[in-house]
């Protein structure tokens, strides 16, 4: 499907018909999503699959209002975690391009970039790894629906995923019947300038 197809038929859906959704599926779908773009390809994103009922039953105690509901009833949960340790995710890519990188890109990519890191405010650092954390839709007739509305700290104790990784959405995808609810959007001219 053409992504203006997908993007325009993508609409909010939070109604689920409770079928679980195989994990090779719910990965395949994850190696599309992070072919997104990343500023130094340091791709700081890091998934949690919710799959086993005891931590969705634990993660749905984490979640806002009816957002409980939602993840229940969902085919799968993801966790879409940011990596909060860049110099680590920095040698982690230079072992993976070891066969590939010319040895100048992985010296530049091991002192470079781990020295500007380090520079980083808190502030700084926050929105570098917000910024990075990409999204795609797919065309596997999956409907989806992200979730703020939870207890970071909380979601983070539950799933008990490595200290470094911080949580920073929910990602809820299953089949429904629902058609969802479309999105307007403000218009373009509205929000952008030509100057």
């Amino acid at each position: 499907m053409e992504f203006s197809k997908v993007n325009h038929s993508r609409h909010k859906v939070t109604e689920f018909d409770g079928s679980r959704l195989p994990i090779a599926e719910v990965k395949a779908i994850l190696a599309e999503a992070v072919l997104a773009p990343s500023a130094h390809n340091i791709q700081p994103w890091h998934f949690a699959i919710v799959a086993s009922d005891e931590k969705r039953a634990a993660l749905s105690t984490a979640m806002h209002g009816k957002n409980a509901a939602q993840h229940e009833a969902a085919g799968a949960t993801l966790v879409v975690y940011s990596d909060t340790d860049l110099t680590e995710r920095v040698h982690d890519l230079v072992e993976i391009g070891a066969d590939f990188l010319p040895e100048a890109s992985k010296e530049m990519l091991l002192t470079r970039l781990p020295g500007m890191f380090d520079k980083f405010s808190p502030e700084e650092l926050s929105d570098y790894l917000a910024l990075n954390i990409g999204l795609v839709a797919t065309d596997k007739g999956l409907k989806t629906n992200m979730i703020l509305g939870f207890d970071k700290v909380k979601a983070k104790e539950v799933l008990a995923i490595e200290e470094r990784f911080r949580p920073e959405l929910i990602i809820t995808m299953g089949y429904s019947d629902t058609e969802g609810t479309a999105s307007y959007r403000l218009p373009v001219n509205d929000i952008t300038d030509v100057i």
